[in-house]
């Protein structure tokens, strides 16, 4: 006889007491190992860079670059972006709001969570702006939110609110890695 396997179900209280790099995903532990490699550690900080050289330059003082920041999404889900850019006041240690724009930095041990399960679930959470980078073939792609799904876009203008519309290239950040 079959028997069903238990899938034990976690809190962001439990998870916050765990060692190690993890995430959350409805209550089940997913681990983030290996570590970053190096060229996905030089293409974060190149993009925290330039997204930061690129809010200071507009005067988006209201806007902030963070990188690998628990993202407190419910009870039972954290996310941890490699990169985002949030508008909404520094409440505490953590975002609970959806940021404005989500990074993810693609690799071998990533690829599908990022592009199929991240992809969906910031979509349905309302991030505007996706962006996965490939560090394999030096690409971008930057996905905009249009009623309600994920639609690719050129354009590199993003318009983070009223106030904070820029351009950007996000090409850029392999010009120095």
């Amino acid at each position: 006889m079959d028997q069903a396997r238990y899938i034990p179900q976690y809190t962001v209280a439990e998870y916050q007491q765990w060692p190690g790099e993890w995430e959350l995903w409805a209550g089940v532990p997913v681990a983030m190992s290996p570590s970053p490699t190096r060229i996905h550690q030089r293409l974060s900080r190149e993009l925290c860079l330039l997204l930061h050289s690129r809010l200071e330059a507009e005067g988006c003082q209201d806007c902030e670059v963070l990188y690998e920041i628990d993202w407190i999404v419910s009870e039972n889900t954290v996310y941890r972006p490699d990169v985002v850019v949030t508008c909404e006041p520094d409440e505490s240690d953590y975002i609970r709001k959806p940021p404005i724009l989500v990074a993810e930095i693609l690799s071998d041990s990533t690829r599908r969570k990022d592009t199929i399960f991240k992809h969906k679930a910031y979509q349905d959470l309302g991030v505007k702006y996706f962006l996965m980078v490939e560090p394999e073939d030096s690409t971008v792609a930057l996905f905009c939110l249009e009623d309600g799904l994920y639609r690719p876009t050129e354009s590199e203008i993003l318009e983070l609110s009223e106030q904070c519309v820029f351009s950007v290239k996000f090409a850029d950040i392999f010009s120095t890695v």
